[in-house]
């Protein structure tokens, strides 16, 4: 909606400043939109905070499916993406896209973010357009990126120095589970916050199939995420070392995967991955440079933790390989392809 900033708005300017401009700029824009309007049939949730707007920071793979989720759920949503074309498939379907974060967050009482990295999430939260730069008493920010404890806690104290409030509440799964809003939320942060976004029909409990909190800060989360990620990082590597060396051995492939299917250890997960990496098919559901990413901040917890993690540490690279080769943006079972000459 706003192709550019002002030119009158200086990043310099006083944050007191910066923030009411934002808030003449969203009233401006915002208050002759109507709420989204979805046929009941078409629900599947009760209606969601239809008396709030809700703020969607971060629109790839999966933050796209979450957006959708709640637009489909009958909440009127305001989203906004760094490359701004991405927006354009919810714009269609009824959300309101804005120009930066701080927009969006001033425009809406409960903002939800879904960023690639720590890096990333850093820089929309405390940017000089950021999150913390309109979050003021009143605000909520859930923060679903998967990120290292610092960076967490940097973001929480921004959020939390502004009078709002703030729940870490990184997820589990991959963009279908979002579409179906069945994914995992592993939550830290303020507990008033997790009761009432988890509450039937408010966002998460839309979202998400499963939620935990697991303590005040976003310590908790980030760690408790990284155990997660650990264990699907290296099952699915191991997976993909098995085909390869089943395949050079001469065996075949698809046969092997029935008598693992038909184990102790067979499960859906080993099906899925194990059939995509027997038919080549790494079109994404969770990236490779995602998982890598994950368990390169595994093995840094590991290292401050001072306990050695070999095993993880052995995949990753595996995982640094594929994307070499590559394959950073293709499913995480493109693994496989590590072990090809």
């Amino acid at each position: 909606i706003y192709a550019r900033h002002d030119a009158a708005l200086e990043l310099s300017a006083p944050r007191s400043t910066r923030q009411a401009h934002l808030q003449r700029r969203a009233r401006t824009t915002l208050a002759a939109l109507p709420l989204a309007s979805v046929p009941q049939a078409t629900r599947t949730h009760a209606p969601v905070e239809m008396a709030q707007r809700v703020g969607f920071l971060g629109l790839g793979v999966m933050g796209k499916q979450m957006a959708k989720r709640l637009l489909d759920a009958g909440t009127d949503v305001v989203v906004w993406n760094r490359t701004a074309a991405k927006c354009d498939e919810l714009v269609a379907a009824g959300a309101t896209a804005l120009a930066t974060p701080a927009e969006v967050v001033d425009a809406c009482a409960r903002t939800h973010a879904m960023i690639a990295d720590p890096a990333a999430s850093a820089a929309v939260c405390l940017g000089p357009d950021g999150v913390a730069a309109a979050a003021k008493p009143g605000k909520d920010y859930l923060d679903h990126s998967t990120i290292d404890e610092a960076t967490g806690k940097q973001i929480a104290a921004a959020v939390e120095a502004t009078g709002a409030r703030f729940l870490a509440a990184p997820v589990s799964g991959g963009w279908r589970d979002a579409a179906a809003g069945e994914l995992l939320f592993v939550c830290g942060g303020d507990e008033t916050l997790f009761n009432e976004a988890t509450a039937p029909g408010a966002s998460l409990d839309v979202m998400g199939a499963k939620h935990w909190l697991v303590g005040p800060t976003a310590a908790g989360p980030a760690r408790a995420k990284l155990m997660l990620q650990i264990m699907m990082g290296t099952y699915i590597g191991a997976l993909g070392e098995m085909l390869a060396v089943a395949e050079k051995a001469g065996l075949a492939p698809g046969q092997v995967m029935d008598m693992l299917d038909n184990s102790a250890m067979g499960n859906p997960i080993t099906k899925a991955k194990g059939k995509l990496m027997i038919d080549g098919d790494y079109a994404p559901n969770f990236q490779v440079y995602l998982q890598q990413k994950d368990l390169r901040l595994a093995l840094q917890l590991a290292d401050d933790l001072e306990l050695p993690a070999p095993i993880t540490a052995a995949v990753n690279a595996q995982y640094i390989k594929a994307r070499q080769k590559g394959l950073g943006n293709c499913d995480f079972a493109a693994v496989r392809a590590a072990y090809d000459e």
